[in-house]
């Protein structure tokens, strides 16, 4: 559903003639989706692959680089002031807000970026403090250095890869 709000939210750029800035914001969602892409993979493993919110339950102390990597993930797609996606989302609400009338096309705007916070939320919350601990969250590794390193690349980009792009 993160990628199709997201796909929405440039389709609607799109459609109010901001090309450049949708082509901006696809950039930047590329940085943090990889990032949540590979961090929520990781966690999925983790949890002897459950994929249902309902039975993931890592603690903080049991995967600190993997939840660390995925809450920064999960930051930048909410837009956060100064992660990645908070640079792109700025400014398309900001120019759709400042050259654009219609009630429509800022309802919708404001709509997506909304549902986006809230399943964001509801994701956070469910795997850091809901849901059943699964019998893999203590055995699991947290160490595995390709993995790590692999996540460490793509951190700085859904960081700051919105302003080195701006």
């Amino acid at each position: 559903m993160s990628t199709l709000s997201q796909l929405g939210l440039i389709i609607t750029t799109i459609g109010v003639g901001l090309l450049d800035v949708a082509f901006f914001h696809l950039l930047t969602h590329a940085f943090f989706k990889a990032l949540l892409f590979m961090s929520v993979g990781n966690i999925i493993h983790l949890s002897s692959d459950f994929q249902d919110l309902r039975k993931i339950r890592l603690i903080e102390f049991c995967y600190p680089v993997r939840l660390s990597f995925s809450l920064v993930a999960n930051c930048s797609l909410c837009g956060l002031p100064f992660l990645a996606g908070f640079y792109s989302k700025d400014l398309i609400l900001e120019l759709t807000l400042s050259q654009f009338s219609r009630t429509i096309y800022i309802f919708f705007m404001f709509l997506a970026v909304a549902l986006t916070v809230a399943y964001t939320l509801r994701f956070v919350v469910m795997v850091m403090m809901g849901g059943l601990m699964t019998s893999s969250c203590l055995a699991g590794q947290d160490n595995d250095p390709l993995i790590n390193y692999s996540m460490a690349i793509l951190w700085p980009l859904a960081v700051s890869g919105g302003r080195a792009l701006r």
